[in-house]
């Protein structure tokens, strides 16, 4: 099966000229139950997915600087939906772009982008931050941090204990409020991952409020 990857942007308002329905501030509010559950029962997701949150850089400054070529615009099922990107060895990511606020929100079916280095890390040069989680497909999870132009931190869900990274310490307390910590993997390692994203940087990956957006497609070479 083709597969294909997208870099998901979550729009700050509906009037921001993507057709994005919803309110002013989409995000969901401090009351709502949040569900991080999702993404390990989704069908579209069943390869595994990666989200990335990115600061400091809004959507077309960061397609130009990953190299990305604008293709269309899409809605939530077709972003998930069955894989339309390249068949066998695969030489691009395929994203879509929009923003909310200062942050940047990357998605990928069965993609890697948030954790891949030669990508992800010179988008946190400067006074940036790249947070990336890739998880699903019956592996383990892998979290990383990019801050700073460095890889802060860089977190195997299977053995959260071994971390690394220039600033592990800095995360020690978050970490262990998601259950990111100790020698033992966490229950749910995809929920224990979005909590810890959504408590760095304020962006919950919930879903419903997913699926209310709309999505520029864009292909980002992966080389």
């Amino acid at each position: 099966m083709k597969r294909r990857s997208v870099l998901l942007l979550l729009p700050l308002t509906a009037a921001a000229g993507c057709g994005s329905p919803g309110a002013a501030d989409p995000r969901p509010s401090a009351s709502e139950v949040l569900d991080y559950t999702w993404p390990d029962h989704h069908p579209g997701l069943t390869s595994g997915f990666c989200f990335t949150i990115v600061r400091g850089i809004q959507p077309h400054p960061l397609l130009e600087r990953m190299g990305g070529k604008e293709l269309q615009r899409v809605e939530w099922p077709r972003v998930l939906g069955p894989g339309d990107g390249e068949a066998g060895v695969r030489s691009r990511f395929f994203v879509g772009i929009i923003g909310v606020g200062k942050w940047s929100v990357i998605v990928e079916d069965n993609g890697s982008l948030g954790v891949t280095p030669k990508i992800a890390q010179p988008l946190s040069a400067g006074d940036g931050l790249v947070v990336g989680y890739r998880g699903g497909g019956g592996k383990p999870g892998h979290l990383m941090v990019f801050r700073d132009g460095d890889l802060a931190l860089d977190l195997d869900t299977s053995a959260p204990d071994r971390a690394t990274g220039t600033k592990v310490a800095d995360y020690r307390k978050d970490l262990l409020a998601a259950g990111l910590s100790g020698q033992s993997a966490p229950a749910d390692p995809t929920v224990a991952a979005l909590t810890f994203i959504a408590k760095r940087t304020g962006i919950k990956l919930v879903e419903p409020w997913l699926q209310t957006r709309s999505y520029l497609l864009v292909s980002v070479p992966q080389a």
